[in-house]
């Protein structure tokens, strides 16, 4: 996520940020780790920031200023139970009545929880004080209980009936009712990795709009040591090879799996060291290491300058986790240059690059439980311990890696930009960039068109970015789209500067919805990316180099690679019926099957590289209109990784928003606000409008709305 931070900077003295952190064994691990680096990197943006620490080790309310930020501490209460909510209800409100008697700028609040269960909290905050919540998804409670297995919660959670026996599934669903009720109450989630927030998104049914991922960042504190010296140190030879673990002595790390695949590695290495750096239940793994206690290395919990030095000595890290969102630990062995050997689990899969920055192992999961492979784990490692050339170069990648998404830069500036947007986010709404300017069509009618029926619908808020004229100078035209949960394009002219090119790819990448507008389909012919982007295009000299001609036949998708000719054409303007491929698309659910369209064109003779996901409506070529006798695709989706793309070849502007009737028509209107939700969302909670035109009447909506 690109910032600009004089922008960010206009308003930060205006925020008053409150962090809130709890005494519990999180608070010492990955928790209190990102609160720190929250501290060091907002200490200096203008922002005042205090931390908040609830049940505390003081025996009363204290505070203390440090270097600029505000530390309060406030003791646990004086009787409660962790089984007893309302204990907690009374402390909390407690809580929330000393801090309005004693905050003294109670403007552009925000106060930051980094606990999912405190619902009641975060409302009572919100009921006092005109303010903004934010929330940050460290963990999932259910991920410990299951081990992270997704199958095993959607199994429980369609559990109607529950017997007395089942009094830990009975927990475990009220458990992840009050985390649901808690995310449904706070303005703003963080989820560290883009698995949760799918989760969130489908088993808790949060709305997308108010979920963003930002990945931890961490300080660069390494430094030039030297791995002979540290070596001796630790009483290992230079040559003996050094598989390192870093982390909680648990099930949850899969731990017990790593120490079974580093026996099989004995075989093969018996000279392996293999060190277990962390704190922990060690009874539950001595098991395993009963006849190889002069290879495993424990050292207990030890201070980070010691975990650093074990980054510098190790060979490769290795973690096996079931459940991870965005691991410090992850992050360290990168920044320190060390290949990982990693399960497949939410956040390990996005952070480590496989065959890249290191090698994956799939968390394997059933109804009843969740497993590793051991033998398969110790393949891995064994590759990488016999391949040091190809392991040094993941390690190198890995440090890159680290610096480009996990930097105290990079996690400084997203979380600045969060900050700013609690207070100038519309409320909720979607927020839309429109790129147009330069085009064969009349973009000054078609972009002021699409902008009013966003934003008449109560769901968008929408900004424009206008090109310079064709031919002009493009350079100065970059444009910042991490800033946007969509963005549409109206627009075929010049091609843009590399740095908005690639800002785009990076959006398209990680994730953003994008909506392709009528003739936006004629763009950028060399553009290798923007032509899978698209799916298909017409024009600009496209012939079969730019793929086959994909259209409809007998209601299937073909893609046509044996005939030859140009891309793109459409018959004169006319009514034409479209006919529904997929009534179960989010798009589509509920709208007629077939619907008539106001005069527009009905694009044909498309070719293109891209893959079409799902088709949504086709059209009929009729000859009769100069067409080309095909069924013809007029809205789809296409798959292009993470992100969600809606096509749409329809909406021919006319001369004046007062005159353009294939816009003003509302199956246009309909599909393309169904559509933008999706693209920015994954769902649709538009309701089916009365309006809706019928296989045999058109409907307009001249107005917009």
């Amino acid at each position: 996520m690109r910032i600009c931070y004089g922008y960010i900077n206009q308003y930060a003295h205006k925020m008053n940020l409150y962090i809130f952190n709890e005494t519990n064994p999180a608070t010492s691990y990955g928790i209190g780790t990102y609160i720190k680096e929250l501290v060091v990197v907002l200490k200096n943006s203008g922002v005042n920031v205090c931390v908040v620490n609830l049940n505390s080790d003081k025996l009363q309310i204290m505070s203390e200023e440090i270097e600029g930020v505000l530390y309060l501490y406030f003791p646990p209460p004086i009787q409660w139970s962790n089984e007893l909510s309302e204990h907690w209800d009374l402390y909390h409100h407690n809580i929330v009545y000393w801090l309005q008697l004693h905050i003294k700028n109670k403007e552009n609040l925000i106060f930051h929880l980094n606990y999912n269960k405190k619902g009641k909290l975060a409302k009572e905050l919100k009921d006092v004080f005109k303010c903004k919540i934010i929330l940050t998804v460290h963990y999932l409670d259910w991920c410990f209980k299951l081990l992270g297995n997704q199958v095993r919660l959607k199994k429980i959670l369609e559990t109607q009936q529950l017997v007395q026996r089942d009094k830990e599934i009975e927990l475990l669903k009220d458990s992840f009712q009050i985390e649901k009720d808690t995310f449904q109450i706070v303005d703003y989630i963080i989820c560290l990795s883009n698995k949760t927030r799918q989760i969130l998104q489908d088993d808790y049914k949060i709305n997308s709009n108010k979920i963003v991922t930002i990945c931890n960042g961490l300080t660069d504190t390494t430094s030039v040591s030297e791995k002979s010296m540290l070596r001796q140190k630790f009483n290992i030879p230079l040559n003996v090879p050094i598989i390192l673990f870093v982390g909680r002595v648990d099930n949850s790390k899969g731990l017990k799996y790593a120490l079974r695949g580093f026996r099989i590695i004995l075989k093969m290495c018996p000279d392996c060291r293999f060190i277990i750096a962390g704190n922990g239940d060690f009874d539950l793994h001595m098991a395993e290491c009963e006849d190889i206690w002069m290879n495993v290395i424990w050292t207990g919990l030890i201070k980070k300058e010691k975990v650093y030095e074990l980054y510098t000595i190790a060979d490769l890290g290795i973690m096996p986790s079931f459940h991870e969102q965005c691991s410090y630990v992850a992050i360290e062995m990168m920044m320190h240059g060390l290949p990982i050997v990693c399960s497949t689990s939410a956040g390990l899969y996005e952070m480590v690059e496989n065959n890249i920055t290191g090698l994956h192992i799939p968390v394997i999961e059933y109804t009843d439980k969740t497993e590793i492979d051991s033998s398969l784990l110790a393949e891995k490692m064994l590759y990488l311990l016999q391949h040091p050339i190809e392991a040094k170069q993941m390690g190198q990648n890995g440090r890159r890696r680290y610096l480009n998404n996990y930097s105290s830069n990079i996690f400084s500036g997203n979380m600045l930009k969060i900050y700013e947007s609690c207070w100038h986010s519309d409320d909720g709404k979607i927020k839309v960039l429109i790129v147009t300017g330069q085009s064969n069509h009349n973009w000054e009618v078609s972009h002021l068109a699409i902008k009013q029926i966003l934003e008449n619908s109560g769901l968008f808020t929408v900004n424009v970015a206008i090109s310079p004229e064709t031919g002009k100078i493009m350079s100065n035209f970059n444009l910042d789209f991490a800033s946007y949960q969509l963005v549409v394009l109206d627009y075929n002219g010049d091609r843009w500067p590399e740095e908005t090119e690639k800002s785009f790819l990076d959006f398209v990448e990680k994730g953003g919805g994008v909506i392709i507008y009528h003739a936006a389909n004629n763009a950028f012919r060399d553009w290798k990316e923007y032509n899978r982007i698209i799916g298909f295009g017409g024009w600009e000299d496209r012939d079969e180099t730019a793929g086959p001609y994909i259209y409809m036949r007998d209601g299937r998708l073909v893609y046509d690679k044996e005939s030859y000719g140009c891309a793109g054409s459409h018959g004169i303007q006319h009514e034409f019926v479209l006919n529904c491929s997929n009534p179960e698309h989010p798009v589509t659910k509920g709208l007629p099957v077939a619907w008539r369209h106001a005069q527009d064109e009905l694009y044909d003779r498309m070719r293109g590289p891209g893959i079409v996901k799902d088709v949504l409506f086709w059209g009929y070529s009729d000859p009769a209109t100069k067409g080309s006798g095909r069924d013809e695709m007029a809205i789809f989706t296409v798959d292009y990784g993470k992100a969600r793309i809606f096509h749409t070849t329809l909406g021919h502007a006319g001369n004046t928003l007062d005159n353009n009737i294939a816009m003003q028509c509302a199956g246009f209107q309909v599909t393309l606000l169904r559509g933008a939700e999706w693209a920015a969302t994954g769902n649709v909670t538009q309701p089916v409008p009365d309006d809706f035109p019928t296989e045999k009447s058109i409907s307009l909506r001249k107005n917009y709305k």
